[in-house]
């Protein structure tokens, strides 16, 4: 990035209540439901007050008129790992937006982020035009698409619904002991030739059986033991998992679909997306949330097969 004179500050926000002031204000560089929601005093007073999003992890840039003109918030667990890092809205200038995400991400990678998000529209990818500003300054930073991810969000009154007459295969039993030894099992077998980038990376990194103990401890840390459940066949098997969630308020996530290596073929992981999309509404989910890989063919069909529109694409950088 070449020096000129800047018109911009960059700050952080000293307290919770300035924190959520300026992710609350920002503007958003594309109109999605993710960008409505992370925006919403609902979303903002939970992530902060929970410890998920915090002051120290929001970077923010504004001009000689005390007006702020963008910025970005990492969100991690309430125990403080930090997870990853949302693009809330950059400088018009391309010099100011770039200013802004060198710095922003320096002082992040120091709290230990490594991924940063940008969100599209549905038939977006990396290169598209629109989401130009946000991916130009990325890389000029020094970081690069790792994946782009289909985003689902969506009102349960929009829900398509499944395959008419559709009867399960699988019972699901639910989880309360993250030590009960058929979990570490079945998500080792669902681990076994995984599609899904991030895993494969980790397995590329760590080796298969250091890379599945990290996978399941990172999925226990962001999400209760009691969101698994254990899928069954009609035999008794286990033959695979899914893990959903249903927050107060109505939102609610599909966080992790696998089926052991040995078992797939049998369209498993679209009834496990049915099962819990139904258990999901009968809680009283208003609206859905889910993401997988756009290569990640099995799981975009599954989704597809349950009914899912796919909302958004999610494209995911890591330092290059």
């Amino acid at each position: 990035m070449a020096d000129q004179q800047s018109d911009n500050d960059l700050f952080q926000p000293t307290s919770v209540e300035e924190a959520v002031r300026i992710v609350a204000g920002l503007a958003p560089p594309l109109d999605s439901p993710t960008q409505r929601r992370l925006r919403t005093r609902r979303h903002l007073d939970d992530a902060f007050g929970s410890g998920r999003r915090r002051p120290k992890w929001v970077w923010a840039a504004r001009n000689v008129a005390g007006e702020v003109t963008g910025g970005l918030a990492g969100i991690g667990s309430q125990q403080g790992a930090p997870f990853g890092i949302d693009v809330m809205s950059l400088p018009p200038d391309p010099y100011e937006a770039a200013r802004l995400v060198h710095w922003a991400l320096g002082e992040a990678r120091g709290h230990g982020f490594q991924e940063v998000s940008v969100f599209a529209p549905p038939d977006a990818g990396a290169h598209d035009a629109r989401v130009a500003p946000s991916t130009d300054a990325l890389t000029d930073a020094g970081w690069r698409v790792f994946v782009e991810r289909c985003h689902y969000e969506f009102p349960t009154a929009d829900h398509r619904g499944g395959p008419a007459g559709f009867r399960p295969l699988l019972r699901l039993e639910q989880l309360t002991d993250a030590a009960d030894p058929r979990l570490a099992a079945v998500h080792r077998a669902a681990m076994a030739g995984t599609l899904d980038v991030h895993d494969a990376a980790t397995v590329d990194r760590a080796g298969f059986d250091a890379a599945c103990a990290e996978a399941l401890d990172y999925l226990l840390e962001a999400d209760p033991v009691d969101c698994i459940r254990l899928a069954h066949d009609d035999a008794g098997r286990v033959v695979g998992m899914v893990s959903f969630l249903a927050m107060p308020g109505g939102r609610a996530f599909v966080l992790f679909v696998g089926v052991a290596r040995e078992h797939r073929g049998h369209h498993y992981a679209a009834e496990l997306v049915r099962l819990a999309t139904e258990a999901l509404v009968d809680a009283g989910a208003t609206v859905l949330i889910a993401d997988t890989d756009t290569t990640n063919r099995p799981m975009v069909r599954a989704f597809a097969n349950a009914g899912w529109p796919r909302t958004e694409t999610r494209i995911d950088f890591v330092p290059g």
